[in-house]
C-alpha cells in the first residue's frame, strides 16, 4: 500500500512539473531565434511570403526570425528536416501543396503529412496562371490547345517539382483538354520561371505570387488564370472560364507547420502571432500584390484542409500515374 501511494505521489509530482514546464515554455516562448524551413530555392512563392512574414514575426516577437531555403526533391528534404527537428516551436515549415502530394509521389518521401506535423495555420490560398515565353506564338487558351495538339508532346511545360502545384495544374488541364505536354520538373518554381524567361522551356502554370510580376514586366505572357474572375494586377489575362476550360479550379495553398509534438501552448502563441501578422497591413498589402487570398484559421482547421486536399489530389495522381520510386 505504501509503495502504491509512494508510486502515486510520484506520477502526479510528474504531472505537475510537466504542466508546469509547458507553461513556462509558452511564458518563455520565444527566447531565441526562429527559423522558418522553405522547401525551395529562392524566388518562389512560398520564399516570397515567407521573407514577408519573417520580418514582421522578428518585430512583434522580438526575436529574430529566419528563412532557411532547403530545396531538393520537390520539397522533400526541407520538409523531413523539420519532421525530424525538435518540437519546440523553434523550426517551422511554410508548406504547401505539395506536402500532402509527395507521399504519394515520391517513395522516398516517407513522411506522413498529417502525423508527423503540428499545423499551426493556413496562410492563404492562390490561383495558378499559364505563362509562355513570348516567342511561343500563343495568346489564348484556344491558341495554345491548337499549338500544343500540332505539337504533341513538343512543348516543353515548367515546374516547381513533380508533384508540385505547378505540375499537378498542368496534368489536370492536359487531361481537361487532351494536349500533351512534355513535362520538365525543376527545384522549385524560382528555377522553373528563370528558365521560362530565358527561353529554355515554353510555359508553366505557375502560382501567381512568382510569375505576375514577370508578366506585367513583360518578360512572359499570361494566357489564363485558374481564379473565378480576372485579376486586377493583369486585367488582359482571362480567366480559363472565359478561355473555354470551365472550372479549372486549381490553385497553391500556403501554411505553417512544426514537428509533431509541439507543446499545444507553444503553437498557440505562434498560431496567434502568425495570424495577426497576416492580418497586418503590411503583410495583407502584399498577399493582395500577389493575388493571395488571406485564410487564417485554427490548427483544428488546418489539420481538416490538409485530410481534404490529401484525398483529393491522391486521386489525380493515381489517374495520371505520377510516381517517383
Amino acid at each position: 500500500m505504501v509503495a502504491r501511494g509512494a508510486l502515486a505521489s510520484f506520477f502526479v509530482a510528474l504531472s505537475v512539473l510537466l504542466t508546469g514546464s509547458a507553461s513556462w515554455g509558452a511564458d518563455d516562448f520565444p527566447s531565441k531565434p526562429i527559423r522558418i524551413v522553405v522547401a525551395y530555392a529562392p524566388g518562389g512563392g512560398n520564399d516570397l511570403f515567407a521573407r514577408v512574414l519573417a520580418k514582421r514575426l522578428t518585430e512583434t516577437l522580438g526575436k529574430t526570425v529566419i528563412v532557411d531555403n532547403r530545396p531538393g526533391a520537390n520539397g522533400i528534404i526541407g520538409t523531413k528536416l523539420v519532421a525530424a527537428s525538435t518540437p519546440d516551436g523553434y523550426t517551422m515549415i511554410l508548406a504547401d501543396m505539395a506536402h500532402v502530394t509527395n507521399p504519394f509521389v515520391y517513395s522516398t518521401a516517407q513522411y506522413d503529412p498529417i502525423k508527423d506535423f503540428a499545423p499551426i495555420t493556413t496562410l492563404g490560398s492562390a490561383p495558378v496562371i499559364l505563362v509562355v515565353h513570348p516567342a511561343v506564338p500563343v495568346r489564348s487558351v484556344g491558341e495554345f490547345i491548337a499549338l500544343a495538339k500540332g505539337q504533341s508532346a513538343k512543348i516543353t511545360m515548367g515546374s516547381g517539382g513533380t508533384g508540385s502545384t505547378s505540375h499537378i495544374a498542368g496534368e489536370l488541364f492536359q487531361i481537361r483538354t487532351g494536349v500533351k505536354l512534355n513535362h520538365v520538373p525543376y527545384k522549385g518554381t524560382g528555377p522553373a520561371l528563370a528558365d521560362a524567361v530565358a527561353g529554355q522551356i515554353q510555359c508553366i502554370f505557375s502560382p501567381v505570387a512568382a510569375a505576375i510580376p514577370l508578366v506585367t514586366a513583360g518578360r512572359l505572357r499570361g494566357v489564363a488564370i485558374s481564379s473565378a474572375k480576372r485579376a486586377s494586377t493583369v486585367p488582359d489575362v482571362p480567366t480559363f472560364d472565359e478561355s473555354g476550360v470551365a472550372d479549372f479550379r486549381v490553385g497553391g495553398w500556403y501554411g505553417m507547420l512544426a514537428p509533431a509534438g509541439t507543446p499545444k501552448p507553444v503553437l498557440s502563441v505562434l498560431n496567434k502571432e502568425i495570424v495577426a501578422a497576416v492580418q497586418s497591413a503590411e503583410v495583407r498589402g502584399r498577399f493582395d500584390d500577389a493575388l493571395v487570398t488571406p485564410g487564417t484559421g485554427t490548427p483544428e482547421e488546418f489539420v481538416a484542409f490538409l485530410k481534404s486536399e490529401a484525398a483529393r489530389w491522391s486521386e489525380l495522381i493515381k489517374t495520371v500515374g505520377i510516381k517517383v520510386d
